[in-house]
């Protein structure tokens, strides 16, 4: 049976795919990849991400200011932000969070425009993408007051994921059980990620999703390349080794996790001719 996998989160509309993203898409569609979330993390990139969820059936769109970009968000670029999540074709908000280890915009702003983006996300009734790096502690009470106000975990259905997740199992707990997913990007390879890969052993599998982050952290087998979706496959691998369980599996149940996230039908199998 063909492995059906979702890439939970991706910019394949980086400058670093610039002009390629037929053929991104189509490696992808050809490793089994029928989901793409192209997460925004600032204006460009958002309408980016609307245009190519346009031309592409596998690509959904997300739309976000990046942490980074923390400092440069003004109330306008925030109402823009409202009016993109509400469409209808956009599935989350996101990319969105903390980021305490590279600073590049100051922490107290940083918060502010992420409380910001999670009031919105509640507003519009739509899932978050949330980058943690170096706040894994720090953006805890953020989002458990999001997670409680979400009209998401009335309908039972999860109020986000936390993206690419560095921090601990431990950490990790109160947040999936106030509604989060946790995604795993393919930096689950890595030999010496230890935490990462103790994670894909520990939580359990119907909170965990896949992802490439594309274009950064590549499998470890083209560590100092591209990422692209259609790699994706490499974090499955990985994961179902440290469970002990098949490839199949765990592509089965990330893929649901993400398709539940982003309350998009489930496909219905493919009917031989």
């Amino acid at each position: 049976m063909t492995m059906q996998l979702f890439d939970s989160h991706a910019h394949i509309q980086d400058d670093a795919f610039r002009g390629e993203a037929r053929s991104v898409v189509e490696r992808a569609r050809r490793a089994g990849v029928i989901g793409i979330l192209a997460c925004g993390y600032d204006a460009p990139s958002n309408l980016d991400s609307l245009s190519l969820a346009a031309e592409y059936d596998i690509v959904y769109p997300a739309v976000g200011f990046h942490p980074h970009e923390a400092s440069t968000v003004t109330p306008d670029m925030l109402a823009v932000l409202e009016e993109q999540a509400l469409r209808e074709d956009v599935l989350a908000v996101g990319e969105i969070g903390l980021d305490f280890y590279r600073d590049h915009s100051p922490h107290d702003v940083q918060r502010v425009v992420l409380d910001a983006q999670l009031e919105l996300a509640a507003r519009v009734g739509k899932p978050v993408s949330v980058h943690t790096r170096g706040a894994e502690d720090a953006i805890k009470d953020h989002l458990l007051a999001y997670a409680a106000r979400s009209p998401l975990r009335a309908a039972g259905r999860p109020v986000g994921v936390l993206h690419c997740f560095g921090g601990t199992v431990e950490q990790a707990m109160p947040m999936v059980e106030a509604g989060f997913l946790v995604s795993l990007a393919c930096a689950v390879t890595y030999p010496r990620n230890d935490e990462t890969r103790r994670m894909a052993a520990e939580l359990p599998l119907d909170v965990l999703l896949v992802e490439t982050d594309s274009p950064y952290l590549p499998p470890q087998r083209m560590r100092g390349k591209r990422n692209e979706p259609s790699l994706v496959g490499s974090a499955v691998e990985a994961i179902a080794g440290l469970r002990k369980m098949s490839t199949l599996r765990v592509a089965e149940t990330t893929t649901a996790n993400a398709l539940r996230l982003l309350a998009i039908p489930i496909p219905e199998p493919a009917v031989p001719a």
